[in-house]
This record gives C-alpha cells, structure tokens and sequence, in this order.
C-alpha cells in the first residue's frame, strides 16, 4: 500500500461504498418510486426496508422522501453522500482537489433537491457528479492502489446492495470479476477463502435464476467477511 496508513485504507475504501451507496439506492428508488405509489396494498415500502428504512412512516410520499433526504438515517442519500464528503475532504492529498470537488457537488445537489418539487428530476444531476468522480478517479489519482481500494469498495458496496435489493442480481458476476482484477492490487488484507466463495455462488450456473433467500443471505455474509 506504498504511504497508505492503514486509516487511509479505511477511508478510501468507505467512500468508494457511500458514492456507489448514494448512486445504487437512487437508481433503485428512480426504478421503482411510481410503481411503489400506484399499489394500494401496504407493500409500497418494497425492498428499501431491507436497507434499513423501516420508521413508522404511513405516506409513501414521506417515507421517500426520507429514504433521500433524512439526516438521521444512516442509509439516507443525504447521509451517505455527507459521509462520502468526509472521507473525500480528508483524502484530499490523495485524491485531488477535483475528486473531492464533485464529491462535494453531489452533496450540494441532494441538499438543493431536498427543497425542490421535483426532487427525483433534481437528483439526476447527482448521479451525473457520481460518475464524473469516478472517472476523475482514473484522472486525478495517481496512486493505484489508493483507485484500486475505492474501486474494490465501489464493487463491494454494489454486490451488497444488489443482493440485499434482489436487484440487478446478473450483474453481480461483473462485479466479482472486477474485484478478482483489483483486490490484490490494493495490498489489503482481505478473506480468500470468503472471496472463493462470492465467486463460486455467482458463477454457478444456476445463479441467480435458481438463488433461493439462503443463497442471498449466505451471499450477504461472505460479502462481510471480505474485509
């Protein structure tokens, strides 16, 4: 890891899982917002209570709203893209002004959203910002063990988030495969035997059509032994 303290290594990694946390979670919310509010049953809530919005919240509408904008839910848009800006402030020298600067755009775009009346609209520029951080991290970052370490955490929070979603489950084979080309490039420590098995459960043939809960549970636990 060259100078990387090993805080450092916790740092890059953790803003490589809030950006893709901010972006996957608004994806998903983009995907799913109208469908959840034309049912008249009370399942609109769906799988973003798998991620931990589960406050009483009877209006869809709010409980939305809270899913972006809450400053108290730890899982929140709003939150996770101002844990991301704390890490990225930090890691200014390593990462450059520029990558912390759309960092901190993003940020700016959830809070301006937040007063908007048309929020969803609004929080498309977020994701625009989302994906210029990433690529300024090939751009700006100079050290690749320090763009490998926020890519492994990009791909890891994804896997995480797609599985707990039961979302996108086909794309969790790429990810694998871009995590196998990184992880040894960090020079972080990481679980083999765990990462064997991530590997072997979504390249089984029968992944994920035949993915029974236990499977994604059993996915989910690896993917937390990782690291």
């Amino acid at each position: 890891m060259g100078s990387l303290s090993l805080e450092r290594v916790e740092n890059l990694r953790w803003l490589g899982r809030y950006v893709e946390r901010s972006f996957t979670t608004l994806r998903f919310v983009l995907a799913t917002y109208d469908e959840a509010l034309d049912k008249t049953e009370d399942d609109w809530r769906g799988q973003l209570e798998e991620l931990g919005f589960s406050e009483d919240n009877a209006d869809p509408k709010g409980f939305f709203h809270d899913a972006l904008f809450s400053p108290t839910l730890p899982i929140s848009i709003y939150c996770s893209m101002s844990n991301a800006l704390d890490d990225a402030v930090v890691l200014r020298d390593v990462i450059g002004s520029e990558s912390v600067a759309y960092v901190q755009m993003g940020l700016d775009e959830v809070m301006s959203a937040s007063k908007s009346e048309t929020p969803l609209l609004d929080l498309q520029s977020l994701m625009d910002d989302i994906l210029a951080f990433k690529g300024s991290c090939d751009d700006y970052i100079l050290n690749d063990a320090a763009r490998s370490i926020i890519k492994c955490g990009i791909s890891v929070e994804r896997m995480d988030l797609y599985t707990r979603l039961g979302y996108r489950l086909e794309d969790l084979k790429n990810e694998a495969s871009k995590l196998a080309s990184r992880l040894d490039r960090t020079g972080m420590p990481y679980d083999h035997e765990a990462f064997k098995e991530i590997v072997e459960t979504v390249f089984d043939e029968g992944f994920p059509q035949n993915a029974s809960p236990q499977t994604l549970r059993d996915l989910l636990g690896l993917l937390a032994r990782l690291f």
